[in-house]
């Protein structure tokens, strides 16, 4: 009896001790639930201007039964969540800037007391980001290594992954395998540790070799993650700033001639393990079959690299591989200041210096977030000059300031290759330019929007001499009033002297009406065609001219075009200062008549009973302020007698045996051709051509740039009337294109549209009056490149 009192006394005890051991395991305690974490969506797709995509969101829900914490990843800081941290089912609403072209990843983690339990994330796509595809991958393996290390030419398990990977080879100097120093696990998504490259006494490098690209892999993205440590004789801590003019990274087609690749780091060596992540987006100038990837280290024994990966992406900086150019400085540059540099300038492009790299520091004066700036131009001065000279503008595709990922503020470091590097004034502009396949200039970023720049007062008489820095003009008036935005400065005087003050039609403050006043006018000075203007960085350096009168700022769309039988189409006016002015119309007759409801106008047309085509225009206004007109045509009767062609351009078959089939052999000048039995001419431009490409086992046909075109052809006795189009996955969705006559002016229905190509790839043009036995084209209306499958023509 009392062994059997023992045993329940003892089985009680266990039994207490067990159930106290699983409700300690709970981290609160009324919550005794499995932690479950989801996401929806997993992905946000937004667009350059930095609003949601057709078919996507600007938020992600979370739904979960514990709290959470979210945070962006390697640094992307134009990212904006409006929480970070919560508890159970949230909203979290995801906002960016405009002129974004990237990606980041949001990491959401639960967690109780003791840790992290579970962990999702959330994809942030803005631009024209293309789906990658990794084309080499590796984590340098996971084998245990101990002294004597060995050397990456004896190492085997690098355990490569991607596309292009199976012919890898691997060679360096002094650079070998180990698994010390503090490991990278979690500095940024993808971390793998434990075995890294570590580059020892110099000479140090690394080479990959023989990564395979096809001839459409021209726009890549190269990332790594890499660290910094070394402790200076005598220090008691160590160093772990991540110097990146110290570590280069190379490309080669042969393994020979070098071409030095620009690349940016994260923060991650300001806090430990001391890891950065860094990235390189980079197009090359023309396709090539192998491509060879080396890192070299100007500091002995302090490198250490991981977790290599070439993919395909949007395109960055321009590289040429043909032959190879400078490689990147390989030692100490020369100084140069920005005032030598404009003492140097003369009408003819001439070498900063013919046997020795140059650099100077300067901070950053372009406004990338408000985007009034033009292309290819980085706009830098010499940091607290007030001295005229002190400014500069570097000029090309290298240098511009969203693919060096740079902005007004920010400190910078110039390396002005030798012999690749020119000075020159072009129409009164001083340029620090190079040849455009040329990387003639390497940008590094010292310090991110650490630097207040305080304009400078001078008159307008002296804004060429102060160029390329910021400046105030006081007591400006412009000659009329008017709206921000255009191709042309707007004109402003003072003192009896006349400048430009110019807004790009991309800028964010584009399409705000300003009005005639005196006051100050702020900005970055510069010169176009030999004529002075200032470029107001944002609209508070403009605020003296702020308009309060009633303004129609947009008609949404422009032009309305109606089939014969007519219809109802809406038109969207957006109005500042509106108040209680209405808007009222004029202009439309007989079959076309329009009703305003608010700010929405709603045109009617009627049938129209006869052959020809009625164009009229409708004139919007607004009480108290100023008109706009939308162009209106209602097409004619069709004839019943339609003929189509119908072209597939995915079937190598379709194409002419003489059409240029790959990038390398891309034709510039108007060609005729024959698809099937009907004749086309096509043209490109210096900057995109055409020609048949292939992509993911698709044909399609390639036109570009701005100015490239196919010119339809014509049947006898009828008029084109319809056009229509099909694009691909993965063709740019920033391009736009139109319907044009042989002058390249946009006829009825054919106003250049920006291809999507997210959700749908089809595009359809109605042409309401056009002419009969008249040729027509399909035009490039901006910088990129079109994309073709497949289009159906309509004549009657």
């Amino acid at each position: 009896m009392k062994n059997l009192n023992f045993l329940k006394l003892f089985f009680g005890i266990m039994l207490m001790m067990v159930s106290t051991t699983f409700v300690g395991c709970v981290d609160d305690n009324d919550d005794t639930e499995a932690p479950y974490l989801t996401i929806t969506p997993s992905t946000l797709q937004f667009t350059i201007a930095g609003e949601p995509a057709e078919g996507s969101q600007s938020y992600f829900e979370i739904s979960t039964n514990r709290t959470w914490t979210a945070k962006v990843l390697d640094d992307k800081s134009w990212v904006t969540l409006s929480a970070i941290q919560g508890d159970g089912n949230t909203k979290v609403n995801v906002s960016i800037p405009g002129g974004i072209n990237d990606e980041a990843t949001i990491e959401v983690i639960i967690s109780n007391k003791v840790g992290p339990l579970k962990k999702e994330y959330v994809t942030i796509k803005s631009g024209d980001v293309v789906e990658a595809v990794v084309i080499y991958h590796t984590n340098v393996g996971s084998t245990a290594v101990s002294s004597p290390y060995p050397f990456v030419d004896a190492y085997t398990d690098w355990q490569a992954t991607g596309v292009g990977a199976s012919a890898v080879t691997y060679s360096g100097e002094k650079a070998s395998i180990r698994s010390s120093g503090l490991a990278n696990t979690g500095s940024y998504n993808g971390a793998s540790g434990p075995n890294v490259v570590f580059f020892g006494t110099l000479p140090a490098n690394f080479v990959i070799n023989k990564i395979a690209l096809t001839d459409q892999d021209t726009n890549l993205q190269l990332t790594f993650g890499a660290s910094y440590s070394f402790k200076p004789e005598g220090a008691t801590d160590y160093d772990n700033t991540f110097d990146i003019s110290k570590f280069q990274v190379m490309l080669s087609a042969d393994g020979t001639s070098w071409t030095p690749l620009t690349y940016t780091k994260n923060n991650g060596d300001e806090k430990t393990p001391y890891w950065v992540l860094a990235t390189a987006d980079f197009t090359l100038t023309a396709p090539t079959a192998e491509l060879y990837i080396k890192f070299n280290a100007l500091a002995a024994s302090a490198y250490r690299l991981d977790d290599i990966t070439l993919q395909t992406g949007n395109g960055g900086q321009s590289i040429s591989l043909d032959g190879g150019t400078t490689p990147p400085p390989s030692g100490e540059a020369t100084p140069i200041t920005i005032a030598e540099l404009n003492a140097m300038m003369t009408t003819t492009q001439t070498p900063v210096d013919a046997t020795a790299d140059r650099y100077f520091e300067a901070i950053v004066l372009n406004d990338t977030v408000a985007k009034n700036f033009s292309a290819n131009q980085l706009i830098v001065s010499t940091e607290g000059a007030t001295t005229a000279g002190n400014g500069v503008t570097l000029y090309g595709s290298q240098v511009d300031p969203r693919s060096a990922k740079v902005n007004k503020g920010d400190k910078i470091k110039v390396t002005l290759v030798k012999g690749l590097a020119n000075v020159v004034n072009f129409k009164g502009l001083h340029e620090v330019t190079g040849g455009k396949t040329d990387t003639w200039a390497i940008i590094e970023k010292i310090s991110t929007a650490s630097v207040t720049t305080a304009p400078i007062v001078i008159q307008p008489a002296d804004l060429k001499s102060y160029q390329g820095m910021l400046v105030t003009v006081q007591n400006a008036t412009p000659s009329a009033a008017g709206i921000w935005g255009g191709s042309t400065a707007h004109t402003f005087a003072a003192g009896g002297t006349n400048f430009g003050v110019f807004c790009s039609l991309g800028a964010t403050f584009a399409e705000v009406p300003f009005v005639v006043a005196t006051g100050n006018v702020t900005g970055i000075s510069t010169v176009y065609n030999d004529a002075s203007q200032i470029i107001p960085r944002d609209l508070n350096d403009v605020t003296a001219f702020n308009s309060t009168a009633p303004t129609i700022i947009d008609v949404n769309p422009e032009t309305l075009v109606f089939a014969a039988a007519g219809g109802e189409q809406k038109v969207t006016v957006t109005c500042s200062n509106q108040g209680s002015n209405a808007l009222t119309v004029s202009g439309l007759s007989n079959n076309l008549s329009a009703v305003v409801n608010g700010n929405e106008i709603t045109v009617t047309a009627t049938a129209n009973n006869t052959d020809a085509a009625i164009n009229q225009v409708l004139t919007i206004s607004l009480e108290n302020g100023n008109s706009k007109t939308v162009n209106i045509t209602l097409a004619g009767q069709s004839t019943g007698e339609e003929a189509t062609i119908t072209l597939n351009l995915s079937d190598d078959a379709n194409y002419p045996t003489v059409f240029p089939r790959k990038s390398a052999d891309k034709l510039v000048a108007p060609t005729q051709y024959t698809f099937g039995g009907y004749q086309y001419t096509l043209a490109g431009t210096a900057t995109g051509g055409f020609y048949q490409a292939l992509s993911s086992g698709t044909l399609y046909l390639m036109v570009g740039k701005l100015g490239g075109y196919v010119e339809l052809p014509v049947v006898e006795g009828k008029r084109l009337s319809k056009v229509y189009f099909k694009s691909r996955s993965g063709a740019s969705t920033n391009v736009r294109v139109a319907i044009t006559d042989v002058n390249n002016a946009e006829v009825a229905g054919g106003a250049a549209v920006q291809l999507n190509n997210t959700v749908s790839y089809d595009y359809t043009y109605t042409l309401p009056s056009t002419a009969k036995d008249t040729k027509y084209r399909i035009y490039i209306a901006n910088e990129y490149n079109a994309q073709f499958t497949e289009w159906t023509l309509t004549y009657e």
